[in-house]
């Protein structure tokens, strides 16, 4: 049997609270296993919900627009203020790799349902510092 390929992202769930605007949202934290030593980058991020299910498209890895030097891995961060309940969280990458993964939002936390079982994208409801 082959060595199993260790994933190239990881997806943080968590409840966040704006400190400007005192909004509570939950947010989807994307990013890559490998660090960059040069530059932080973005990662573009495409992203829908429907119903019960939470779409997230992995578009690629985007230079900053202000070059200053950091390290660090790539982020992409999406935001949603109104959901509660169970989803399906369904990622997709640009070669048409899906996982899909089950959360159950209640309004103090995030649970982790089910996880495919070699994703190329690790979930976590860990709470992740925003930059």
């Amino acid at each position: 049997m082959g060595k199993v390929k260790e994933p190239d992202y990881t997806l943080n769930v968590f409840h966040h609270k704006d400190k400007e605007t005192n909004v509570r949202s939950v947010v989807f934290l994307v990013q890559t296993t490998k660090v960059f030593v040069s530059f932080q980058y973005d990662i573009l991020l495409q992203a829908k919900q429907e119903g019960d299910a939470v779409h997230i498209k992995v578009q690629g890895l985007h230079a900053p627009e202000l070059l200053m030097p950091g390290s660090g891995p790539a982020r992409g961060r999406l935001e949603f203020p109104h959901l509660q309940g169970r989803y399906k969280v369904i990622v997709s990458k640009q070669d048409k790799t899906v996982n899909a993964f089950e959360i159950d939002i209640s309004k103090d936390d995030v649970k982790l349902l089910k996880s495919p079982e070699h994703p190329f994208i690790a979930a976590s409801t860990e709470a992740v510092e925003l930059r």
